[in-house]
């Protein structure tokens, strides 16, 4: 009878472990992902906004040239 509760309870210790290592794991692939998209996400920012910046350098250029 005690071996059966032993296994059962090293069996049900076990798939926690596991799930939660599991768990774990796909969290830290996740987060590293997210990192890398923040990362993207920011140099695109700052090259839109330099191209903004040379888009309005130009428009005042042009609007002095024209009077």
């Amino acid at each position: 009878m005690s071996l059966i509760i032993s296994l059962t309870i090293a069996s049900a210790l076990g798939t926690l472990l596991g799930n939660m290592g599991l768990f774990w794991i796909i969290g830290n692939m996740v987060k590293r992902q997210e990192q890398k998209q923040k990362e993207e996400l920011a140099k695109l920012q700052t090259a839109f906004l330099e191209a903004r910046q040379k888009e309005v350098e130009r428009m005042q250029r042009y609007a002095k040239m024209e009077g």
